[in-house]
C-alpha cells in the first residue's frame, strides 16, 4: 500500500519491494518498547521511499537518515519530504558512496539500518546504455562484500538491519552464503526472514557488547 505520492525520475521507477519491504520491517518492530530512541539508515536510498514509508507505519520513529550515492535523487528526496511534511521529523540525506560507512565516524551509529541495494553483481547480466539504470541495478559504485561490511560497522550493539536479497542461484552463486562468508570473523548473527516477490528478506543482528 502506498501511504505517498511520491516524486520519481521518470527513467528508473522504484519497485513495490521497497514499500513491502517497510511494511514487513514495521511489523517486525511493532513491539519494540521505545521506537523513539531509535536511530535509523535507509542505505541506497534512491528518493527515500522505504525511511518515509517506515515513518508512516511506525510514527514513533524520529530520526532518519538516508545514504544514497546517485545525486539526481536528491532533488527527488526534497520534493518527497515537502511530500510528507512532518516537521516533527529529522530527516537527514547524505550524498555518500557507502565505503564512508566503512570508517569509524559511523560505527555503531544506528540501531536499524533498511536497504533495498542493487540485486546484481556487474557479471549477472547485460548492462543497459542508462548508467544512472545500471548503478541502480549492479553493485558498481562499490562491492558487494562492502555494502555488508558497511552495514556491519554501522550498526549499533543490539541493532538490527532488514535488507533484500536476489539468492542469484541460477547465476551459480549462493548470496547468503556469501554473506556468512564476509561476516565469519564478525560477531554479527544472519538470518533470512521473509520473502517478499521472489526475493528474500536478510536480517543481521549485531549483539550486545
Amino acid at each position: 500500500m502506498f501511504t505517498y505520492q511520491y516524486q520519481q525520475p521518470e527513467e528508473y521507477h522504484f519497485s513495490l519491494d521497497s514499500i513491502q519491504l517497510a511494511e514487513f520491517v514495521a511489523v517486525a518492530l511493532k513491539s519494540h518498547a521505545d521506537l523513539t530512541s531509535l536511530r535509523v539508515l535507509d542505505l541506497c536510498a534512491g528518493c527515500g521511499v522505504i525511511g518515509l514509508q517506515l515513518s508512516w507505519h511506525l510514527r514513533e520513529l524520529k530520526q532518519f537518515d538516508f545514504v544514497e550515492v546517485q545525486d539526481l535523487y536528491s532533488t527527488y528526496f526534497h520534493k518527497n519530504i515537502a511530500i510528507v511534511n512532518r516537521p516533527e521529523l529529522e530527516l537527514r540525506w547524505h550524498l555518500l558512496n557507502y565505503d564512508a560507512l566503512l570508517n569509524n565516524a559511523w560505527k555503531n551509529k544506528y540501531d536499524l539500518i533498511i536497504s533495498n541495494p542493487p540485486y546484481f553483481l556487474p557479471e549477472h547480466g547485460m548492462l543497459s546504455p542508462s548508467k544512472f539504470k545500471n548503478h541502480c541495478r549492479f553493485f558498481l559504485d562499490s562491492s558487494f562484500e562492502n555494502f555488508i561490511l558497511a552495514m556491519a560497522n554501522a550498526l549499533s550493539h543490539r541493532g538490527k538491519a532488514y535488507f533484500l536479497l536476489r539468492p542469484l542461484l541460477q547465476h551459480g552463486y549462493d548470496m547468503l552464503a556469501n554473506i556468512r562468508a564476509i561476516l565469519q570473523d564478525t560477531t554479527l548473527s544472519i538470518e533470512k526472514v521473509g520473502n517478499i516477490r521472489g526475493t528474500d528478506v536478510i536480517c543481521l543482528i549485531k549483539p550486545d557488547k
